[in-house]
């Protein structure tokens, strides 16, 4: 028995569906935006974008009790909210972090969706660049 299935058992079946659909899309939108915070005249809004991403998988990831992912999701939003006092803060370095952070949380939706375990953290994650 992998992690959905054991949602499916704690949770109705339609709370943990709905978490999919919205991990999901999160996921897939969570690496373009990423990438657009290379440029200065949208930055604010993509810092913005990505604090509410991470935000919700924290608060849908705790409410599910999925560790791995609400405590990522927490450490990802915690940067956000520091990079929106100073959005001139976003280097190279941190952008290639939060790809890092990016194909962590897509690993997981996979897992998850395909009622596997979730993988370990990848160590480069615990990294995480200093940001102001």
């Amino acid at each position: 028995m992998g992690i959905r299935n054991r949602l499916e058992q704690q949770f109705d079946y339609d709370i943990v569906d709905e978490f999919l659909d919205h991990f999901d899309v999160m996921t897939e939108v969570m690496e373009p935006t990423i990438i657009s915070l290379e440029n200065e005249a949208t930055r604010e809004d993509k810092i913005n974008e990505l604090f509410r991403i991470f935000h919700n998988i924290k608060s849908a990831s705790s409410f599910l009790k999925i560790e791995r992912l609400h405590l990522l999701s927490e450490l990802a939003e915690e940067t956000m909210e520091r990079l929106r006092e100073d959005p001139s803060r976003v280097t190279d370095e941190l952008i290639d972090w939060l790809l890092l952070v990016s194909d962590q949380f897509r690993a997981w939706y996979t897992e998850i969706s395909g009622d596997g375990e979730l993988e370990d953290i990848d160590p480069k994650i615990l990294l995480v660049p200093k940001v102001g």
